[in-house]
């Protein structure tokens, strides 16, 4: 076996050991995992499925290999459900980007409110659009 082909099957056992350990795991990797920015001076309560219930110290952030699901708001004693997005605490401890409150970490949204949120929402207008010009056929 030349040197060439040792590397390319070194390189190809690396790429598959990597893939299957992604899709092994529990959590979405980065840029789609949930972030967490704690501004406040204050450490925070985070919850993920692969790690339970931490604290995130004050002026910090998770790491990126790390994919926080729910954030703990001690304003009201709820769980933030985060999804892939970033969530910034600000200062005064205010958590304003949550879209999805719920009771305990670990629990999903409820749907039907999402559903109904936006059931009650007007519809878009639609703007006629211009018509294409045909196309003549050359014979």
């Amino acid at each position: 076996m030349t040197r060439t082909s040792q590397i390319l099957y070194t390189l190809l056992f690396l790429s598959i050991s990597c893939l299957s350990t992604y899709a092994s795991a529990m959590y979405w990797p980065w840029p789609l995992n949930g972030k967490v920015v704690n501004l406040s001076s204050l450490p925070v309560a985070v919850w993920d499925g692969e790690h339970g219930i931490y604290t995130l110290p004050a002026r910090s952030f998770s790491r990126k290999t790390l994919d926080v699901d729910h954030l703990y708001s001690s304003l009201n004693n709820r769980w933030c459900k985060i999804g892939p997005l970033k969530v910034e605490i600000d200062s005064k401890g205010n958590i304003d980007q949550c879209t999805c409150w719920v009771d305990n970490a670990g629990d999903a949204c409820d749907s039907s409110v999402i559903v109904a949120k936006v059931r009650s929402s007007p519809a878009p207008k639609v703007v006629q659009a211009a018509q294409p010009a045909s196309i003549p056929v050359n014979s």
